[in-house]
């Protein structure tokens, strides 16, 4: 073999593993080292968008890594000029999203927003409406049909059943609850009903099959007994 072939061949050799590191670098996740992150664990953030791309870099131009729907909690590492780095999945897995896209937190429960009272004057009107199994309509509502349907009127989208919904937004405890909270009740961390607290102990709720969306203290033997918490939907 020639000097000048043997010389050829290293350069294509050299440019082929170059290719493969870039190539690497691009497709393989990122991890966030926990150690070395200045902002102390406890800052999340709130996806407020239907789609939200996470990419490999703070760039528009970066490759998009995965996407996340509105309502998921992740964690912050830092935040610079236009983006926050977060760590997405229990893994550790990091990448970066626009700042205009996530609201973040310093990890203290979010007081209540004015649509919290615009929550409970809305499912007020339907007050009345028969409990229907399914059902997610004013024709008839179970009881996360109505919670959903509820905050769909105020442009916020949340999951369809119960304890899906009681993933939605923050942790609340029963001292913490605010008007416009979803509150949960079942056994074992699983959620089986839902209403929306209206305050002063009460919460508005479809309740069962017979019965019509009302109003039901959530101290009564069988709701106490059952409460899981309250959730604050953030928007």
């Amino acid at each position: 073999m020639s000097f000048s072939l043997r010389k050829s061949l290293r350069r294509i050799v050299a440019t082929l593993l170059v290719l493969l590191t870039i190539s690497a670098f691009i497709i393989a996740p990122t991890y966030a080292d926990f150690d070395d992150i200045d902002q102390p664990a406890q800052y999340y953030g709130v996806v407020q968008v239907s789609n939200l791309n996470v990419r490999q870099s703070a760039s528009m131009d970066a490759g998009i890594i995965t996407t996340l729907q509105y309502g998921s909690r992740v964690r912050v590492n830092w935040i610079e000029p236009g983006w926050v780095c977060i760590a997405y999945n229990n893994d550790g897995l990091m990448g970066y999203v626009s700042e205009e896209y996530i609201s973040v937190y310093d990890g203290t429960v979010p007081e209540a927003s004015e649509g919290g009272q615009a929550v409970c004057d809305l499912a007020a009107q339907f007050l009345g409406v028969p409990y229907v199994w399914g059902g997610t309509s004013p024709s008839g509502f179970d009881c996360s049909g109505l919670c959903q349907y509820v905050y769909a009127q105020l442009g916020i989208k949340i999951a369809r059943v119960a304890d899906d919904q009681m993933k939605e937004g923050v942790y609340v405890t029963r001292d913490q609850l605010m008007p416009g909270d979803l509150v949960g009740f079942g056994s074992g961390g699983y959620a089986s009903h839902i209403g929306i607290y209206v305050g002063d102990g009460m919460m508005i709720h479809a309740p069962h099959t017979g019965d019509v969306v009302k109003y039901t203290s959530i101290d009564s033997d069988y709701y106490a007994s059952r409460f899981l918490g309250g959730r604050r939907i953030i928007y």
